[in-house]
């Protein structure tokens, strides 16, 4: 009874919106586009096939937008695509697929990692992870501990409250302890200069901001909020690439001072990670909401965007 009164309730909620501000807006957001899919949740890389299945689907179904359109005039629903983090099979791919159905996207880039090679440390902890035995170490604790998904879990709220630098001596240090072998690797690594060059001059590609070092903005003060985002800013004016003056949410983590420091660099907007449709509205108040899309297709997918549609 209690779902089905919240289901009536949304079902409220969106026939107000479309009334009020309009049809809706999907802001679809991915990460990888590749066929090795090994991240713990399974929802952060997309395979080529089924990002294909996707595309077609968007084309016969919605009304193709760019981030910074107009969304006032739509005559059925629009869609938005994203991408956060800056991995290179974006470019590698997924762009040809956006150029054979001429879908234009947003790629929010993490300048941390730019022309290194390195990875994302969650790429990193997966292959640790999956790498280690069924008991293993953890830093600074005498007693093996079991995979589980808390486990799991708990190591990755860790992680995510301190910095790169320390995150990089507690990879080194679980790495010894548990015997486990890392180098990064090609099919993990960032987009290039040369790349970011070949992507900025696209006439289908928005590059956008995803800070320096990706971390939860929502537990930075604001002067470490706006230090991240006045280097993502630096650093990218730098490789003389262009760029819309969008912020994706590392982890779609913020906090009041977030939108204050919005207000104070005069960006575009924020983009958030809360699994929800946008609106008109949404663009006026600088405030997207965004749907993370998993590795799915045929009636899972519309499933999945019937929820939001209407």
């Amino acid at each position: 009874m209690k779902n089905k009164l919240k289901e009536i309730y949304y079902r409220f909620l969106k026939l107000k919106s479309r009334i009020l501000h309009g049809k809706p807006v999907l802001v679809l957001m991915y990460h990888r586009v590749n066929d090795i899919i090994e991240d713990k949740l399974g929802q952060l890389t997309v395979s080529v096939v089924n990002f294909e299945h996707q595309l077609k689907y968007y084309k016969e179904k919605f009304q193709i937008l760019k981030l910074d359109e107009d969304w006032t005039s739509l005559q059925k629903t629009g869609f938005v695509v994203t991408f956060d983090d800056g991995y290179a099979d974006n470019i590698l791919n997924a762009v040809p697929l956006l150029e054979k159905y001429q879908i234009p996207a947003t790629i929010f880039v993490t300048t941390l990692n730019i022309n290194t090679g390195r990875e994302f440390w969650w790429d990193r902890l997966f292959f640790d992870y999956n790498n280690c035995k069924e008991l293993f170490f953890l830093p600074n604790q005498e007693e093996k501990v079991s995979k589980s998904n808390a486990i799991y879990n708990n190591i990755t709220v860790q992680l995510k409250q301190i910095t790169n630098d320390e995150k990089e001596k507690w990879f080194l240090e679980f790495e010894r302890i548990n015997q486990i072998s890392f180098s990064p690797r090609e099919e993990y690594r960032s987009l290039t200069i040369a790349e970011l060059e070949l992507l900025s001059k696209h006439p289908l590609i928005s590059l956008g901001i995803h800070t320096h070092n990706h971390y939860p903005l929502g537990n930075l003060s604001y002067a470490e909020q706006k230090q991240e985002i006045l280097l993502s800013l630096k650093k990218l004016k730098e490789l003389e690439v262009n760029f819309v003056k969008y912020l994706a949410l590392p982890h779609g983590s913020y906090n009041a001072e977030t939108f204050r420091i919005m207000a104070e660099l005069d960006l575009s907007g924020v983009l958030m990670a809360n699994n929800y449709y946008s609106s008109n509205k949404n663009r006026q108040s600088k405030k997207i909401n965004r749907i993370l899309i998993p590795d799915i297709k045929d009636k899972v997918l519309l499933r999945c965007l019937k929820h939001y549609d209407f």
